[in-house]
């Protein structure tokens, strides 16, 4: 470089240091914004880094020989009335110090003096313990992590303060990852708590399962120290999981649905294990009956199943009705978890409403008789036969041939009938059966005659019992 040259670069150079130097007390003031960290153990040397603006350092012009410019980066940084050692500047908004071990506990101000000769100070801005400081650690589990709907638990968060001072105002919050089969019954941030030096707290959280699935919930917590204020914060919580089984179901049937009094009928509990998991020993209760009485064996057959995931098995009673009327039953049902041990809940069954009849019951009755006849004269006689029973009997018809041979010394002919030649009566109601005879002597004449049909609900015979008229006179 020529002389010239290096005359015209010196220039330059101080008029922008002369330039920069004027700028320091127009808006390039040195700042401190804090010390990190904000606080220490006396017990050994802490490294932290001041962090501001207009770190700036002082550069130096120099003629005749060495380095044409030099920089002076050399800052003084106090914590109260002690200098700091190793102040290294790093650039314009950090400096990086060492605080020594020793200092009395307590808060210090920190001061800043920069190579142009500004000073800044910050008020407590280091506090010196003889002790650590609160800090949080959290432990979060579910008391029962898988569930049956409708069921219930618990969330519990333990936290934990290993420091030596209180951690104020700690907050936890559960929150859902995604939605989900699992509704939160309580509220998703309880009332925050404070943790003394050491010591432990708990928040808990009430959980009910609505639906097959699983829910992650993840959880938040914080606080801050009661010294320094410092905002604390637990390590990232892993995300808890809460599922929701499927629920085995069961159904219910009575068969046939329509009975008469004693007759046999079954009642069928079919279970089916919806769930991923096998269930032992299942069983039923003894069934409740409403609105009829029934009798019941002790236990159904089998008494008790294991079920395989997706596996269905009936239990059979054979119910034996004693009064009339209409009635249904309920059966409740106990299992055991084969992952857990633990009872699994199976909602209660109840069965369609059956009816139970008053079998059918035939009576007959002779409703019409002449009080005479001549021999040769054709006459009516009517039979009168009524369904006392609530269950329909079905093919009803006169029994027996007391209507065609009368009584002894008595000559009597069918001339047409009966009729109708068969009917159906249903519970309560009757018909009348005409028959048209012709008597063939003088004498006496007397009729004896029954019904009989089917009950149309059992499918056994009704036999209505013989019935005997009053005598009829029969004169030329």
């Amino acid at each position: 470089m020529s002389s010239f040259d290096w005359i015209r670069w010196a220039g330059v150079l101080l008029l922008g240091l002369l330039g920069f130097s004027c700028s320091q007390s127009s808006g390039y003031e040195p700042q401190v914004h804090r010390l990190v960290p904000g606080w220490g153990l006396t017990t050994a040397p802490v490294s932290g880094v001041i962090e501001g603006e207009n770190f700036l350092v002082l550069p130096t012009q120099n003629v005749g020989g060495g380095d044409a410019v030099t920089v002076d980066s050399d800052f003084d940084a106090f914590l109260g009335p002690h200098a700091l050692d190793d102040v290294t500047w790093t650039d314009t908004r950090t400096l990086r110090i060492q605080i020594p071990e020793g200092l009395a506990p307590g808060w210090y101000p920190l001061t800043v003096v920069t190579p142009l000769g500004g000073r800044v100070e910050l008020p407590q801005a280091y506090y010196a313990s003889d002790r650590p400081l609160a800090s949080l650690t959290a432990q979060g589990f579910v008391e029962r992590p898988r569930l049956w709907p409708d069921e219930q638990t618990h969330l519990v968060l333990t936290v934990h303060n290993p420091g030596g001072t209180r951690a104020l105002g700690v907050r936890a919050l559960l929150r859902p990852v995604e939605a989900g089969s699992v509704e939160l019954l309580s509220a998703p941030e309880p009332e925050p708590l404070d943790v003394e030096p050491g010591g432990y707290a708990s928040f808990s959280w009430k959980l009910a399962a609505r639906a097959k699935g699983t829910v992650h919930f993840a959880l938040e917590l914080q606080g801050r120290e009661e010294i320094t204020g410092q905002a604390l914060q637990a390590a990232p919580l892993q995300a808890l999981q809460v599922d929701v089984r499927a629920r085995p179901s069961s159904t219910l049937l009575v068969s046939p649905q329509v009975v008469n009094v004693n007759q046999p009928f079954t009642l069928t509990l079919r279970v089916t294990n919806d769930s991923e998991v096998r269930l032992q020993d299942v069983k039923p209760s003894v069934p409740s009956v409403e609105g009829v009485s029934v009798a019941l064996p002790p236990a159904p057959l089998p008494d008790h199943v294991d079920l395989e995931p997706q596996e269905s098995r009936d239990f059979v009673w054979l119910a034996l009705a004693t009064t009339p009327g209409e009635g249904f039953f309920k059966v409740s049902l106990a299992g055991t978890d084969a992952l857990t041990g633990g009872a699994v809940p199976i909602a209660e069954a109840t069965s369609p409403s059956f009816t139970v009849l008053k079998r059918g019951e035939l009576k007959a009755r002779f409703s019409q008789l002449p009080s005479s006849v001549r021999v040769g004269e054709v006459f009516t006689v009517e039979v009168s036969v009524d369904n006392l029973g609530q269950s329909e009997v079905r093919g009803v018809v006169l029994d027996g041939e007391g209507l065609a041979q009368g009584s002894q010394g008595c000559q009597v002919w069918m001339v047409s009938g009966p009729m109708p030649r068969m009917a159906d009566l249903p519970g309560g109601q009757g018909t009348v059966f005409r028959a048209q005879l012709q008597a063939s002597q003088p004498g006496s004449c007397s009729f004896r005659v029954g019904a009989r049909g089917q009950d149309a609900t059992d499918g056994l015979p009704v036999v209505a019992p013989l019935v005997t008229s009053a005598n009829v006179p029969v004169t030329r």
